[in-house]
C-alpha cells in the first residue's frame, strides 16, 4: 500500500487578505495522518505560501496518482481563501458562478492564479479504479468544490460572516501598529463569526478576531456574475435544483469546511490560529477513532462547531458515505441518492425554517406569475418608487424636487407608472421629537461619546476631502494643455482655506443619528417607518426602485435586511445609496446585522459619491456587498470657494435638475433596465 498526501496552506497572500491558521492546518493534518492512519512521513508533501501556485498543485496531483494501485489512500488538502467568478460555461452552475481556490498570487483576471471547481472535477476523471481519494478543502464556498454535487439553492438565502479585500477608513492606525501585517492582512480584519467583532484598533487584532476565508470578487467580476444570473430564467434554476443529488460517477470523497454558500472561519483555537474546520476535523477523528464511520464523524463535527458558536456547516460528499475516514468510496452506505445522514438527523433551527419558508414563498409566487427569483432581476407588472431621506428635519414632499429632476429622463411608460406609485419614507420626527423620558433612559455617557466620535470623524473626512481637492487643483493647474499623466509638483499656497469651504453635512443633526444608534425604541420606530412603506409594495409583488440618501441609507439597509425572512414576492429592482453614511467604518460596525451583505430582496445595489462629499464614498472599502459604484462624480450646482467645493453642497448635489450625470445616466439607465 502506498498511502500519500499532498497538503497546502497559504497564510501570506501576495495580492489579497492574509490569513493566520492555514499553515498550522497542514501541520495538524500531517500529524493526524502519521499518528492515526500510519502514513509514512516521506509520503506526505507540504506546500505553503508562495509555493502554493497552480503548477505546483498540478505536480502534487500527478505525484499522488503516480504508481497508485487499488487499495491506496490518497489525500489532497487545501487551506486558504475561497471565492467565486462567473461560470465560464454560463449554464453548468445553477447560481451562474464558479467556485474557486485562491492561490498565492490571486488575480480574478488571470486563470493561472486560481483553481476552479471545474478543474478539480476534471482531475477526478484521472483517478484509477479502486484508489481511494479524499479531498479536504478548508476555505469559503468549498461545498461542492469538486463539482460532483449541485449546490442546494434552497439554502442560498442563508449567509455567514464575510471579509473585505479593501481598506476601511480607519485602517491607517492598524498599519502603524502592525507594520508587518501589510495592507492585505489589515483589510480582511473586518469579518467576524462567533465573536461578531469588526476590528478597528490594534487592540482588537488579537486572539478574539475571526477572519473569513473568503476573498470577495472585485466589482467588475461580481457585475459579470450578476449579469449572467439575469440572463437565467427561473425555470432553468428550478430545473437545476430538481436535478440536485449525488453524481453516480463520483469516484472520490470530499470533506469541505462549509456549504457552497457559506464562509469558513480562521480563528484562535486552543492557543494558536487554525482553520475551524481542519482543527475540529482532526480533533473529532482522534476522539472517535479511525474506525468511526464518516457519517458519525461529520455529525459530531457539525455539532462541535455549533457548540463552539461557528455558523459554518461542514459537508461530506457523497452524503451517503458511511465507511471509515479515508476509506474507499465502495465502502459507502446504500448508494447514490440516499438522504444525507447529517441532514436527516439534524432538527432545523427556527432561522433555517424561516429561510426555507421565505424561499418556498418566493418559488410559489414565481411559479404563479412566471417571474424570476432572487438576484435574477424580477420585474413584476407593478412598478413603484420609494425615497428615503437623511438626518435633519424633513417634511412631507421633500422628495418632490428629487422626482422632478429624475422624471424627465424616464420613458413615458416608466414615468407614468412611478409617478402613480411614488412614496417617501418620513422618519426624522422619531429623532427630532423624542419624549424626554426615552432619552433619559439611554446612557448619556455613551451618547456623548458616540456624538463626539461622529463629529470628529466627519471633521477629519472633510479635511481629507479638502486636502484631496487642493492636490487635484494644483495638478490640473500644473498640467495645462499637456497630454499624458499628471506629474507631482510643488503647490503655491493661496492662504488659509475659508471656513465656508469646510461646511460639514448634517453636523448640527449628528445628535439625531446618535439617538438612532443608542436607543433601541427609536431605532425600531425609524425602521418601521421604512418597512411600513415598502412592505405592502413587496407583498403585492411590485418591482420597487429605492433611492436613499446620506444617513437614510443606514435606515434602508437595516430595514430591508429585516424583511428578508418574510418571503415577500416583490423585489427591489434597484437600491441606490447616494452620499451614503455606509462609507463610514464607525457606522458600519454598528449596523444590525453588521456583515455588510446585500439584502436578499435587492437585485442591484448601486452606490453614488460626489467629489467633495465628506459623508459618502466607496462602500466596497467598508466591506459592503455593493454591486456597482460611481465615485467622485462632479458636484453639479456647487459654487467654488477659491477653487474648492463645499462638502455640504456636494452632499446635496445629486438631486439638482442640472445633474444629468446622476439623474439621466445613472438613475434612469438602471431603472429602465429589465
Amino acid at each position: 500500500m502506498a498511502d500519500k498526501a499532498f497538503l497546502s496552506g497559504i497564510n501570506d497572500y501576495k495580492t489579497i487578505g492574509d490569513l493566520r491558521g492555514c499553515i498550522n492546518d497542514t501541520h495538524s493534518l500531517r500529524r493526524l495522518l502519521i499518528d492515526e492512519f500510519g502514513f509514512a512521513d516521506d509520503h506526505i508533501r507540504v506546500r505553503t505560501n508562495e509555493e502554493v501556485i497552480k503548477s505546483e498543485l498540478k505536480k502534487g496531483w500527478k505525484w499522488l496518482l503516480k504508481d497508485s494501485a487499488p487499495g491506496d489512500r490518497l489525500i489532497f488538502h487545501f487551506s486558504g481563501h475561497g471565492s467565486q467568478t462567473v461560470d465560464r460555461d454560463l449554464e453548468e452552475e445553477p447560481d451562474r458562478a464558479d467556485e474557486l481556490l485562491c492561490l498565492y498570487g490571486m488575480d480574478w483576471h488571470d486563470s493561472k492564479t486560481y483553481l476552479l471547481d471545474d478543474e478539480l472535477r476534471d482531475w477526478t476523471t484521472q483517478i484509477p479504479d479502486g484508489v481511494s481519494v479524499t479531498f479536504l478543502l478548508d476555505c469559503c464556498h468549498s461545498g461542492t468544490g469538486t463539482r460532483m454535487i449541485e449546490p442546494n439553492l434552497l439554502r442560498a438565502v442563508e449567509t455567514d460572516f464575510r471579509s473585505s479585500a479593501s481598506l476601511s477608513i480607519d485602517d491607517v492606525a492598524l498599519m502603524r501598529a502592525y507594520p508587518r501585517a501589510s495592507v492585505r492582512s489589515i483589510s480582511t480584519l473586518n469579518a467576524a463569526s462567533h465573536v461578531g467583532a469588526h476590528p478597528s484598533t490594534s487592540d482588537e487584532i488579537d486572539e478574539e478576531t475571526v477572519l473569513a476565508r473568503y476573498a470577495p470578487p472585485p466589482p467588475s467580476v461580481q457585475l459579470r456574475i450578476n449579469r449572467a444570473r439575469s440572463r437565467s430564467s427561473f425555470s432553468e434554476l428550478l430545473e437545476a435544483t430538481r436535478s440536485r443529488g449525488v453524481d453516480e460517477s463520483m469516484n472520490h470523497v470530499l470533506w469541505s469546511g462549509c456549504r457552497d454558500d457559506q464562509t469558513s472561519a480562521d480563528a484562535f483555537i486552543n492557543g494558536d490560529f487554525h482553520g475551524a474546520f481542519t482543527y475540529y476535523f482532526c480533533d473529532t477523528v482522534r476522539r472517535l477513532g479511525t474506525a468511526a464511520s464518516s457519517a458519525r464523524t461529520v455529525q459530531s463535527l457539525r455539532q462541535t462547531l455549533a457548540d463552539e458558536r461557528f455558523s459554518q456547516v461542514p459537508q461530506l460528499e457523497p452524503s451517503n458515505t458511511d465507511g471509515p475516514i479515508f476509506s474507499h468510496l465502495a465502502e459507502s452506505g446504500s448508494g447514490p441518492g440516499t438522504q444525507p445522514p447529517g441532514d436527516a438527523d439534524t432538527v432545523p433551527t427556527a432561522d433555517q425554517w424561516q429561510s426555507l419558508l421565505a424561499t418556498l414563498q418566493q418559488i410559489a409566487s414565481a411559479l404563479a406569475s412566471g417571474a424570476r427569483i432572487g438576484a435574477i432581476g424580477a420585474r413584476e407588472s407593478g412598478r413603484s418608487l420609494v425615497y428615503c431621506h437623511g438626518i435633519c428635519q424633513h417634511d412631507p414632499g421633500y422628495s418632490d424636487p428629487w422626482w422632478h429632476s429624475l422624471s424627465p429622463h424616464l420613458n413615458l411608460a416608466t414615468r407614468q407608472a412611478l409617478a402613480a406609485d411614488r412614496h417617501e419614507v418620513l422618519w426624522s420626527e422619531h429623532v427630532t421629537r423624542v419624549d424626554r423620558a426615552i432619552i433619559e433612559a439611554a446612557d448619556p455617557v455613551e451618547q456623548q461619546k458616540i456624538a463626539m466620535s461622529l463629529q470628529e470623524i466627519l471633521q477629519e473626512r472633510v479635511t481629507r476631502e479638502v486636502d484631496a481637492q487642493i492636490v487635484e487643483r494644483g495638478q490640473v493647474r500644473g498640467r495645462g494643455d499637456m497630454q499624458g499623466p499628471i506629474e507631482a509638483r510643488a503647490l503655491e499656497p493661496e492662504g488659509a482655506v475659508p471656513r465656508a469651504a469646510l461646511g460639514i453635512p448634517g453636523l448640527d443633526c449628528v445628535d439625531d443619528f446618535v439617538k438612532y444608534l443608542t436607543i433601541d425604541f427609536i431605532r425600531r420606530a425609524v425602521i418601521s417607518e421604512f418597512t411600513d412603506v415598502i412592505r405592502p409594495l413587496l407583498r403585492r409583488g411590485d418591482s420597487v426602485e429605492v433611492i436613499s440618501h446620506s444617513w437614510g441609507t443606514v435606515v434602508a439597509f437595516e430595514a430591508m435586511r429585516s424583511l428578508e425572512r418574510m418571503g415577500l414576492p416583490g423585489r427591489v429592482h434597484n437600491w441606490f445609496t447616494v452620499g451614503s453614511a455606509l462609507a463610514i467604518s464607525f457606522v458600519t460596525r454598528r449596523l444590525r446585522p453588521d456583515d455588510g451583505r446585500k439584502p436578499t430582496v435587492v437585485d442591484n445595489w448601486i452606490n453614488l459619491d460626489a467629489r467633495g462629499d465628506a459623508v459618502g464614498g466607496s462602500l466596497q472599502a467598508t466591506g459592503m456587498q455593493v454591486d456597482h459604484e460611481y465615485l467622485r462624480l462632479r458636484p453639479v450646482g456647487c459654487a467654488d470657494f477659491f477653487g474648492l467645493v463645499s462638502p455640504a453642497c456636494a452632499h446635496s448635489s445629486y438631486f439638482v435638475p442640472a445633474n444629468t450625470a446622476v439623474n439621466r445616466d445613472i438613475f434612469s439607465q438602471w431603472i429602465e433596465q429589465s
